[in-house]
């Protein structure tokens, strides 16, 4: 059970660092602290997909190859992500819409960690 105590805790870290980074995108005017936040966010980010997919291969074990097929879909959000970034951006004539973009998926992240938690 030493391990499980430990994944708590790193899950902890990640959604504060998370939540300081994109408080910090929004609030910060400095160029290196922009840099620093969305490293942080990309450093908080990094390990859900493991996390996910563990799960999802656990939960349906005779099914891999469709998980596999589905997760994967799921990094397509990748390449979408910044297009609704810059289209944001643009309607909003500031990169306060980018950051509101990465915003909604953060909260999202967050949101399904209680369920993460509970198996």
């Amino acid at each position: 059970e030493i391990g499980s105590g430990l994944v708590g805790s790193e899950m902890c870290i990640r959604d504060r660092m998370m939540v300081a980074a994109m408080i910090g995108l929004f609030t910060m005017q400095s160029l290196a602290t922009h840099y620093v936040c969305i490293a942080l966010v990309g450093l908080g980010n990094s390990n859900i997909f493991s996390m996910l997919f563990t799960r999802a291969l656990l939960h349906l074990p005779n099914r891999k190859n469709e998980v596999s097929g589905l997760m994967i879909m799921g990094l397509f959000g990748g390449t979408i992500f910044p297009l609704f970034m810059g289209i944001v951006s643009d309607w909003m004539q500031s990169q306060v819409g980018a950051v509101a973009v990465m915003s909604i998926g953060v909260l999202y992240l967050l949101s399904i960690i209680p369920a993460i938690r509970k198996d």
